[in-house]
């Protein structure tokens, strides 16, 4: 029994001795089972640094494949990069190029305005000296018919007795004058100026034998002497007030030309207009006649301002210069 025993006794330089006792085949036993264990683990180590190695050398191809497409995307990539900047470059240049022709356009676009701009100043200045002549041209035709009505305009220049704010003659200054110029033109062109029928007067404005009765009195217009069917045209625009029959002045047609004219035209023979008809000046509006209290074919004619009868003659000398001032 003591025989199947081995006994290891541990002593030191101090203290007490241990003693181990274990069995004889104790130690082949762990040394078989350390040399199983060995050869096991060495095994699984062959194994795993064999299955390691595959997979290094796995890895090292993926490296070197990716590695050569990396090489490859770097290339295509610096390829489309180059392409990329030379299209850009050149795109930039035609950018640049089309910048530089509108450019170039705008300018002559600018130079060609401005240039229209001084055409049309001086357009403007021509347009502002005719129109001041124009003005000074139907300001005197005014002045000459005011002054034929009787009306007298006296001016006296005189530079140490005058004054008024100054205005400039810019274009508004001068619009306005042509303005009111125009104003009173159309003013005149109402007026009752010149002759209804081109005949000889057979019985003036004022006293008078009347030639029926033989006695004095009144006549309040002007007779012309006329032919049955002759026309009859109105001295002026105006709106008609009456046109109607009575026993004194048989046809007769009555004018309304505002500013308190009227005109009358009696005996007719025949009538070409009605009440509320507008006319223009010199426009047929009857036939000379012998109706109504009459001896003979003529046209009676009278001009009267706010009802009253006025001596048409001064109206009748200014025919040749409302012509022009109508122009």
């Amino acid at each position: 029994m003591a025989n199947n025993k081995l006994h290891i006794i541990i002593t030191g330089e101090s203290g007490k001795n241990r003693c181990l006792s274990m069995r004889r085949n104790t130690p082949r036993n762990i040394l078989v089972t350390l040399a199983i264990l060995t050869v096991v683990f060495g095994y699984g180590t062959t194994l795993r640094g064999s299955r390691y190695l595959k997979q290094n050398k796995q890895l090292q191809a993926k490296t070197a494949q990716l590695a050569v497409e990396l090489q490859a995307s770097t290339e295509t990539l610096t390829t489309e990069l180059q392409t990329t900047r030379e299209q850009l470059n050149r795109q930039l240049e035609e950018t640049r190029s089309e910048l530089s022709q509108v450019v170039r356009e705008k300018n002559e676009l600018i130079h060609s305005y401005q240039q229209q701009i001084a055409d049309l100043k001086q357009d403007q200045e021509t347009l502002i000296e005719g129109s001041i002549s124009r003005l000074d041209e139907r300001a005197k035709i005014i002045e000459t018919v005011i002054d034929k009505l009787g009306v007298k305009v006296k001016v006296e220049e005189d530079p140490d007795h005058s004054g008024g704010p100054y205005i400039a003659l810019d274009e508004t200054y001068c619009n306005k004058l042509i303005y009111d110029t125009d104003r009173y033109l159309t003013t005149v062109q109402k007026l009752p100026l010149g002759l209804p029928v081109n005949t000889k007067i057979s019985s003036r404005f004022g006293r008078r034998t009347d030639p029926l009765n033989k006695k004095r009195g009144f006549h309040a217009g002007i007779d012309f002497k006329g032919d049955t069917g002759d026309k009859i045209r109105t001295t002026g625009d105006a709106l008609v007030k009456k046109s109607a029959y009575n026993k004194g002045l048989g046809y007769y047609i009555i004018l309304s030309h505002g500013n308190g004219y009227e005109t009358k035209y009696a005996h007719l023979s025949k009538r070409l207009v009605k009440q509320g008809d507008r006319v223009k000046r010199g426009q047929t509006i009857g036939l000379v006649g012998n109706s109504g209290r009459s001896t003979g074919s003529h046209l009676h004619y009278e001009v009267r301002r706010y009802g009253k009868a006025i001596n048409p003659m001064k109206y009748l000398k200014v025919a040749d210069m409302t012509v022009i001032a109508s122009k």
